[in-house]
Order: structure tokens, then C-alpha cells, then sequence
């Protein structure tokens, strides 16, 4: 007899019929929408993320505001989690401690205890600090209280908040924000307030205002931390089309020995670039470094010292430092904003501006409307009242013979001529409000009543009398930025040359040409910063004559799971060319092989070189000593030194041969040698001592004991 099991009927209510495809893009969709609007990007109207604004509505709703006792900072966040929005405890403390730090352009909250001074700094622990709003900060909240802007209600129903902030002044211009979401991704460069608030009232003025007048206005980015933007690159069309890539440099000079980092890019941590100089020094690339310190402290701020070894000099190693760590690199600017259906789009500069006063704008309307509400609801009691003192000996006489106070109310209605409102608002009087110093106080209230309900009207049905407020009130808040610390502390060098114009997660990096690129293990292009090539011409030559070229397309800009090269065992050299120039291979029979890249096919990454110059026959002893880019200018010659002797050639006078050729005979051999030692190339000439090296058209060779004396021009 065999058992069996009772399997119980299945609920079909609790059955989700669904492919498992639709599930996740439902879901999936839905948390995209989340993180785009409502958690990484901001409002291009108040400039703030939600949980930017929620912690802003919530110091403001518990009253901490400038010159009130600061609050903890756990009981702030804890506040903003449990009543608005659970967004965790130790994500908005992370927002609040950002907007303290002292590095933000403007601080919008006055925080208490060990917030971060520069970047990279890690705030105590939230139990250990206070916050409260800066003056800044408590502008942006301040009409709050007039119904200036929307409210809605919390998550769960129990509390209401802010759409926007009634912000005074642009906070995603003035500070900045980086965010990443679902298929969008923002980063605003900060600027100075002073600049920006003078913009703001210019195209107040002035909508058209042409793009030379506003980069006038705007000339550049100023971040808290100070930092330098290298030549004037796409700063135009940042400013403009909300798009564009600039140069930014810390700040590095030279003391003797010692070169001193006191600024850093915007973005770029300290100990990110320490950990990147020991790098450097660990694997060679920084050899002349001796020592590197950290005398960062609370007073002083940022101050690393890099000391370069006896024998090597302090400004090489600061171009270095510039070229091969992140106190160089490009911001790739994007204005990347929710409109007011929350939805991310491109914004310009100009557009951001007049975002904020269209803010504005409905702020000035929003509060004058709940204004005039409440000056027409007291207008209308103070004319009731003011009736009522006409005759008050009548007024007196009817409530004294009613019965009841609906009697009374009556009454007053039929003998005064006034609404329901007004003779309640009688009878709740006290006698002391019918003396005659009170009869002259309400006249003038009246007049006083009369006379906003005239400029309120205006304001409400008059977009130019709006502007003239707007106007006003940037002026007066401008105030808040006069103090020394609002000064410019981003310099605009226009005319400066990047060292290496880098870049950072947002695109591609364009180098210095050969600065640091190499063929590496795995086959690919990649530079001391671990990026890979992905503009120029890459080259390669290995010392069996092979030769490749590559542009790094189809590569990512990031290192990740790439092919490797079939082999890469006997590369010589390899580096990047620039535009129109060509490459030299000098063997060890003294030939050279001068290519033109033009004419050889690029290879991908695992592409293994193909043949470039064809050695000697039958002779092992052959192969590829040097290799070098020739810029193919009038005054280029190469040195080749062999066992006794050494030549200068022009560069003109070596033809331009295609690839797999035995190349031409260049150095002449004397003294029974036959094997070249070296080979360089320089742009302007050798010198011997003072005098120029004439190059050799003839097939002789100096004597030996002269190479040691030669010298590039």
C-alpha cells in the first residue's frame, strides 16, 4: 500500500502570473524613476536634492535657526528619517555634513565640531556634533511660514513638506552638485555667489542678455577649495549650452627642494593623491622623489610637501606631479536638472538663472496672494468695526435690548448694514476697544490696510511690479555674500597650458603626447593613471623589427575585462604619436627605417605587430636598438653612437619607406666596428661644448672620444 500526501489547493489570489522579464522591468522602471527624481538629481528650480530639502524644511521646523542653540546631529537626521522621508540615518548625515564642510562654496548649515575641513575629510561621528542653519542657509528657508511654495504630504501621510524651498539665492550654481542615476548623471561646477547673484538681477533685467555679456558676468567656475582653471578650453560652451570639458589644477609651487600642494581640484580627495604619489615613486615613474609629508592641519588647512632627491630638480617633479596624478584633470561639466514635472533635462546656464526666477517669481505671487488674503479678510472686519463706532450708542442700544446673541447679531446686521462676520466680530469686542484713541488707532490701521491691499493687488496682477521685488530682494540678499570669505578663490588662467590635459569618469582623457602611455602585459594602451587609450595614434616596436599601430578603439575608458595580446615578449619602446608625425626604427647594423603611420594599417588590441623593418639575414646578432616619433621638422636630427665613433644626420635626408623594408644605411661604420650603441633623436640640432654639430651628408663617422660631447641644442 503506498502513501500519498495531501498537497494543499494553491490560493489563486496569491498567484502572480508574470514572466520573470516583466517583473523586473516593471520594478526595475520603477526604482529608476525613484533615483532619478526624487533621490540623484537636482531641482534646477531651488537647486536642492530631496533629501537636501528635507533636511533644510526640517532644521528650519525645528527652529535652528542663526543665533538659536545648535541641535545634535543625530536628533536632526533622526528627525528627517522619522518624520519626512526614511531615508536613513547615516545618508543624511552625509548630506548634512557636505553641506557644512568648510570646502562648499557656501555653507548652508553652521555646523559644531569635526566637520570636514578639505576634502576627503571624514565628520565625527553624528553623536559628537551640532548643526544649525548659516544665514545663507535660513534664506532659503525663510518663506516658509508665508505659504510661499506647495506642500504635500509625507510618505506616510502624517506630515507635510516642500516641493521646492522659497530659496533667496541659487543654490545649484553657487555650490554645485554632482549626482548619478538611471541613465542620468549631473555635475555643476560652483560659482562664486557675488558673480551669480549679479547675473541673476542682469537677465532679471534684461532676458536676451547676449552670451558675451553673461561670460563677462560668469567668467568661470569658483569652487571653495580653491584650485586653478587652466586656459579658457570649453568654457564658452559650458556656459552656454550647459555642456564643456575645462582643465582644473590644484595649486603646486616650488620652495627650493620642496614642491608644496596647498589646493586640490574640485572632487580630488588628499589622500588620494598621496596613495597616488607613492604609487608613482613604488614603481620608478617618480624617481626623483626623496620624501613625501602630510602637514595638513585644522589651522593651516591643506599642506603636502613632495622633497625631490640632490640631483633632481623640484619644478620637473611638479610637472610631473601635474601629468602623471589627479592634481590635474578636466571636469566635464553637465547641467543635468528636474524640471517642474520632475523630469531630468539639459539645462544651460542662462536656463538655470532663469529657473531660479521663475522660483522667485511664484514666491513674490504665492505669499502676496496668502498676504492679501489675510489683509483682505482684516480690512473687511476693521470697515465692519469702524461703522459700528459711527454710531455706537445705537450698536450699544441693540445688543443691550437682544435676548440672545443671535438676536443681537441680528440686530447689528439690520441696523448697521454689515455681514454675519463683522457683527460677530462686534460682539466679541471688549469695552476698552471703544475709547476714542482706539477710534484713531483703527483709522489708521485702515489706511495702513487700505494701502497694502493696493500693493499686494499689484504685485498679484502685475508681473513687472513682481520683477521690481525680485529685483529688491536679490540686492538685499546679496549682502549675505560681502564678507572676505566669498572673495574668488578659483584663478582663471587663460593664457596657462595644460601639462596634460586629463580626465576624469566622464569621458575620455586627452594626454600629452607620450607622457607616460605604454603597450602594457595585457596587450592594451594605457597610461600611468590606468586608463586606456581612446584618441591618438598608439605605437609599438618590438627588437625583432615588428611594429603596431593602434587607436584603442572599441576599448572602454576604464580598465576592465580586456584581451590580451597574443605576445608582447622582446617590446622595446611604445608611446603615442602626434598628428603628422612619423616613426623611426634603428637597428644595430646601422640602418633606419623611416614610416609613415598613414600608410599601416591600425590593429586592435589583440592584434600581435606586423613586420616593420627587415633585419640582416642570416645575422642573429641583428635587431631594433631604438625607436622614436619624428615631428618632421627642418632643424630634427638623430645621434647615432657606435662602439668608436658617432653622426648626425638631418632628419630631411632619410626617405620615407613603407613598412617590411631593410631600411637605408645611415651611420657608417669605421675601424673595423659594426654595431651601433645608440640612437636619439632631437628637434633642434646637437651641439659640441658651444659649437653646432654640422650633420653628415658623407658616409663618415666622427672619431670616438667626441660622442660624450655631444648635446642636444
Amino acid at each position: 500500500m503506498t502513501a500519498t500526501l495531501d498537497v494543499p489547493e494553491q490560493n489563486p489570489d496569491l498567484v502572480l502570473d508574470q514572466s520573470a522579464d516583466d517583473y523586473w522591468n516593471q520594478y526595475q522602471l520603477t526604482f529608476a524613476l525613484y533615483s532619478v527624481s526624487d533621490r540623484a538629481i537636482p531641482s534646477a528650480f531651488d537647486g536642492l536634492k530631496p533629501g537636501q530639502r528635507r533636511l533644510l524644511y526640517q532644521m528650519h521646523e525645528s527652529r535652528l535657526l542663526p543665533g538659536n542653540k545648535p541641535q545634535k546631529s543625530s536628533k536632526v537626521c533622526s528627525a528627517v528619517t522619522g518624520n519626512l522621508h526614511p531615508h536613513g540615518g547615516a545618508s543624511m548625515y552625509g548630506a548634512a555634513a557636505l553641506m557644512a564642510a568648510d570646502f562648499q562654496r557656501v555653507k548652508v548649515i553652521d555646523g559644531q565640531g569635526a566637520f570636514p575641513r578639505i576634502q576627503g575629510d571624514i565628520p565625527a561621528a553624528d553623536r559628537y556634533t551640532e548643526m544649525r542653519l548659516s544665514a545663507p542657509g535660513a534664506a532659503l528657508t525663510a518663506e516658509l511660514d508665508d505659504h510661499a511654495v506647495p506642500m504635500v504630504a509625507t510618505f506616510d501621510g502624517e506630515w507635510t513638506e516642500p516641493t521646492v524651498l522659497p530659496a533667496r539665492w541659487p543654490v545649484l550654481l553657487c555650490n554645485g552638485a554632482v549626482g548619478i542615476a538611471e541613465g542620468w548623471a549631473t555635475k555643476v561646477p560652483a560659482h562664486n555667489p557675488r558673480e551669480i547673484m549679479a547675473a541673476c538681477r542682469a537677465l532679471l533685467a534684461r532676458p536676451n542678455t547676449t552670451d558675451d555679456t553673461l561670460m563677462k558676468l560668469i567668467p568661470g567656475p569658483d569652487w571653495g577649495c580653491g584650485a586653478t582653471v587652466v586656459g579658457e578650453g570649453g568654457l564658452r560652451d559650458y556656459i552656454t549650452t550647459g555642456r564643456g570639458a575645462f582643465t582644473v589644477r590644484g595649486t603646486v609651487s616650488v620652495d627650493g627642494k620642496n614642491v608644496i600642494i596647498t589646493e586640490l581640484p574640485p572632487g580630488v580627495a588628499s589622500n588620494t593623491v598621496q596613495d597616488r604619489i607613492r604609487a608613482l615613486v613604488e614603481s620608478g615613474e617618480l624617481a626623483g622623489v626623496a620624501d613625501l609629508s602630510d602637514l595638513t592641519d585644522r589651522r593651516n588647512g591643506l599642506r603636502i610637501v613632495v622633497t625631490a632627491k640632490r640631483g633632481h630638480s623640484a619644478e620637473t617633479i611638479r610637472e610631473q606631479l601635474l601629468a602623471l596624478t589627479p592634481l590635474e584633470g578636466t571636469f566635464a561639466a553637465s547641467l543635468v536638472a528636474l524640471d517642474e514635472n520632475r523630469v531630468p533635462r539639459w539645462w544651460s546656464v542662462r536656463e538655470l538663472i532663469g529657473a531660479f526666477l521663475s522660483l522667485r517669481d511664484s514666491v513674490v505671487l504665492h505669499r502676496s496672494e496668502y498676504r492679501l488674503e489675510k489683509v483682505s479678510a482684516r480690512r473687511h472686519l476693521v470697515a465692519g468695526l469702524m461703522t459700528i463706532h459711527l454710531d455706537i450708542d445705537a450698536a450699544v442700544a441693540v445688543i443691550r435690548g437682544s435676548d440672545t446673541v443671535d438676536e443681537a447679531r441680528q440686530g447689528l446686521q439690520e441696523r448697521f448694514a454689515i455681514d454675519a462676520e463683522q457683527a460677530d466680530y462686534v460682539l466679541g469686542l471688549q469695552l476698552r476697544r471703544l475709547t476714542k484713541l482706539d477710534v484713531i488707532e483703527l483709522q489708521a490701521e485702515a489706511e495702513k490696510l487700505d494701502a497694502e491691499f493696493a500693493e499686494l493687488t499689484e504685485l498679484v496682477g502685475n508681473p513687472d511690479a513682481r520683477r521690481k521685488v525680485i529685483d529688491q530682494e536679490l540686492v538685499e540678499t546679496a549682502k549675505l555674500f560681502k564678507d572676505a570669505e566669498f572673495d574668488r578663490r578659483t584663478v582663471l588662467d587663460f593664457d596657462a597650458t595644460p601639462v596634460s590635459a586629463a580626465g576624469d569618469d566622464d569621458g575620455p582623457r586627452e594626454r600629452k603626447v607620450n607622457a607616460a602611455w605604454r603597450l602594457d602585459d595585457r596587450g592594451v594602451f594605457s597610461d600611468s593613471h590606468g586608463e586606456l587609450l581612446s584618441s591618438g595614434l598608439g605605437w609599438a616596436v618590438w627588437t625583432d623589427g615588428r611594429i603596431k599601430f593602434t587607436t584603442g578603439g572599441g576599448l572602454p575608458f576604464k580598465i576592465r575585462d580586456i584581451p590580451v595580446a597574443p605576445d608582447i615578449t622582446g617590446l622595446l619602446c611604445s608611446g603615442v604619436l602626434a598628428p603628422g608625425s612619423h616613426l623611426a626604427l634603428v637597428t644595430r647594423r646601422g640602418k633606419i627605417l623611416r614610416i609613415d603611420p598613414a600608410a599601416v594599417n591600425p590593429q586592435g588590441a589583440a592584434g600581435n605587430g606586423v613586420a616593420g623593418v627587415k633585419l640582416a639575414a642570416g645575422d642573429p646578432a641583428d635587431a631594433v636598438i631604438a625607436a622614436f616619433p619624428l615631428t618632421c621638422g627642418n632643424d630634427e636630427a638623430i645621434l647615432s653612437i657606435s662602439e668608436r665613433g658617432w653622426k648626425v644626420t638631418e632628419v630631411p635626408d632619410i626617405p620615407v619607406k613603407g613598412r617590411g623594408g631593410a631600411g637605408v644605411g645611415f651611420h657608417p661604420f669605421v675601424n673595423g666596428e659594426a654595431t651601433l650603441v645608440s640612437a636619439t633623436v632631437s628637434p633642434t640640432g646637437f651641439v659640441r661644448g658651444k659649437r653646432s654639430v654640422r650633420a653628415e651628408k658623407r658616409a663618415k663617422a666622427s672619431v670616438k672620444g667626441s660622442g660624450t660631447d655631444v648635446t642636444p641644442a
